[in-house]
């Protein structure tokens, strides 16, 4: 099979983070899932700001020593976000209400989604999942 032939999945910041702390409620599932997508040959990547977010999430949840960790040792492919993604993610959520549970991150994550045609997630944040459908 040609790694162009092989499914894509983008990874949401919640599925890392479930991933990395093993007192995570989600463990279990995300490295269930994960290994899942491993099996099934999904190539794997997430955007930029996802790695920001990531950082930080880690960093004030399991501290600075695992997510600097995480950073330097991570093999995700990342996209970096341009003006016409984060224009489509504005537009996302001016049309969403002022007390939508979706962040800017989720909504440039799913415009990035939409516009290279990726339908797979990998996230276990029900905001995000819900934003997708």
């Amino acid at each position: 099979m040609d790694s162009t032939d092989r499914p894509i999945a983008f990874v949401d910041s919640s599925a890392i983070v479930a991933l990395v702390d093993a007192d995570d409620a989600a463990h279990a599932a995300a490295v269930e899932a994960y290994h899942q997508l491993l099996n099934d040959g999904y190539r794997m990547f997430t955007t930029d700001h996802v790695i920001v977010e990531t950082y930080d999430l880690l960093a004030n949840g399991v501290g600075p020593i695992v997510a600097s960790a995480w950073l330097r040792d991570h093999r995700l492919p990342i996209y970096c976000v341009d003006e016409v993604d984060l224009t489509a993610a504005g537009s996302m959520l001016a049309g969403r209400p002022v007390d939508s549970p979706v962040s800017f991150v989720n909504a440039l994550s799913i415009s990035v989604m939409e516009r290279l045609g990726v339908a797979d997630a990998f996230a276990v944040d029900p905001a995000f999942l819900g934003a997708l459908n």
